[in-house]
């Protein structure tokens, strides 16, 4: 039985957001212990997937579609140099596939939830770090930062535009 409960339905906050990633992890781990691998590995996308919402909605970044999902990993693996914030994003997309595919084991869907465990904890710590300086280094981040932001293709942020805070909507420019 999943301890998290579940948040009231309408506009989903940080907390909301937190606390579906939570309840998804356990269902992810009930899932597996029932043998669903289905239900277990698309639990287990949707853990990851409200943890990086979570951050987006701090931000005031876009996070409606997987591709603002995928964003919001990638950006801030790179703002906060963790770059295998980029394998945990493959990992969750892969679970989101093997819900239509069915082509993940027990065991990989075993590590990717462990895994996820540990993700999480990391995005939760990272919703209270202040968000650091970013500068735009290529059109991968220009795109990138675009999608999150919301802003038409033409009007990308320039290569080597900066941010004091990660190009965050919600928190004042500094510096």
């Amino acid at each position: 039985m999943t301890t998290t409960p579940l948040p009231p339905p309408g506009n989903a906050g940080i907390e909301d957001h937190t606390q579906m990633s939570y309840r998804l992890l356990d269902q992810a781990r009930q899932e597996l212990a029932l043998d669903d691998r289905i239900q277990a590995s698309e639990k287990a996308w949707g853990a990851a997937a409200h943890a990086l919402k979570a951050i987006a909605v701090q931000r005031g970044w876009q996070h409606y579609s997987h591709a603002h999902v995928n964003a919001i990993g990638e950006q801030l693996g790179r703002e906060f140099g963790r770059d295998h914030f980029l394998a945990h994003i493959a990992i969750a997309n892969g679970m989101h596939r093997n819900f239509y595919e069915n082509d993940a084991g027990r065991i990989t869907i075993g590590h990717a939830i462990d895994g996820f465990e540990g993700f999480i904890v990391e995005l939760e710590e990272l919703l209270n770090s202040p968000p650091r300086p970013f500068v735009v280094e290529d059109d991968g981040d220009q795109h990138r930062l675009a999608l999150l932001l919301g802003l038409p293709r033409d009007r990308l942020p320039s290569i080597g535009a900066r941010s004091e805070v990660g190009f965050s909507r919600t928190h004042p420019e500094h510096g």
